[in-house]
């Protein structure tokens, strides 16, 4: 892997050997933060299955326009090939966490920025749809029995998510990141930067904030909070069930991708698990109201 990493970087900075890395981690793919002549970059090197995951065309082309808009960081190089993409390391920033992104005033931040890149007159040339997203994920998955073996209410739930797929949830589209993992949002001063933009696409707003809400865990005053940075005329109450549907069908998508990942041996402990347990719950709390 030394080697490969290696030659990866001297590929892309032929005249320039003086470099170090390390391992930074990362969920879908593995990222390195690389060093070239004292500048720092993060470098992405695809997961396994990724190329069948995620169409890297439509990241790149999404990833250099939010570059150049100002909402992601300078991407420096990427290879829609090999999907092996080199950004700027944005030094001095704060990678948020699920603790300090609670912080009230990131929480206005992050949802006045959200309104801005939802807003902006930016067209991808690529919709998300998270029932197209589970059929093509669906016919990736080899042993489709093992999508039965994790809850007993599996039937159930996925009567539930077909009989969404018939429904318009996401009738108006805007740019949206469908990755809001508080990793995935970097702090720099008083500026925001949404960054990994793999599962990018045109899709509902309500898609991001939802993903945020879960992904974050946010208490039911935050989320309020966070509406009302956004959009001051949004009334949680009014959108409650938009939102817990839009949770729902995250939940069903990623841990079906979860499930995917793992027949190609990445392994993700007990996050498919949690993922279609806390679905189950979430349909009930849908079908009360």
């Amino acid at each position: 892997m030394k080697e490969s990493i290696s030659k990866i970087i001297s590929d892309i900075f032929p005249n320039n050997l003086d470099y170090e890395f390390s391992l930074l981690g990362g969920m879908t793919n593995k990222n390195y933060l690389v060093s070239v002549n004292g500048k720092r970059y993060v470098l992405r090197s695809p997961g396994n299955m990724t190329s069948a995951l995620i169409s890297r065309e439509n990241e790149k082309n999404n990833s250099e326009l939010m570059s150049l808009s100002g909402f992601n960081v300078h991407t420096q190089y990427f290879d829609a090939t090999s999907g092996i993409k080199m950004t700027e390391f944005l030094e001095d920033s704060i990678s948020l966490t699920r603790e300090n992104v609670c912080n009230d005033e990131n929480i206005r931040k992050i949802a006045m920025r959200l309104y801005q890149l939802h807003n902006s007159k930016i067209i991808f040339n690529n919709e998300f749809n998270v029932f197209e997203k589970f059929n093509q994920y669906m016919r990736l998955l080899r042993d489709k029995n093992k999508f039965f073996q994790y809850n007993d209410n599996i039937d159930e739930i996925l009567s539930f998510f077909m009989k969404l797929s018939s429904k318009n949830i996401n009738s108006k589209l805007c740019p949206c990141h469908n990755d809001l993992v508080p990793e995935n949002i970097l702090l720099k001063d008083k500026d925001i930067f949404f960054i990994d933009w793999e599962y990018s696409g045109m899709n509902s707003y309500l898609f991001d904030i939802s993903a945020f809400f879960i992904e974050t865990q946010l208490e039911y005053d935050k989320q309020v909070m966070f509406l009302n940075y956004y959009n001051s005329s949004l009334n949680y109450n009014e959108l409650e069930n938009e939102i817990l549907t839009n949770q729902f069908t995250q939940d069903v998508l990623w841990f079906l991708w979860t499930l995917v990942k793992e027949e190609n041996n990445e392994f993700f402990g007990d996050y498919a698990q949690k993922r279609i347990d806390r679905a189950y719950t979430t349909m009930q709390k849908i079908i009360s109201l």
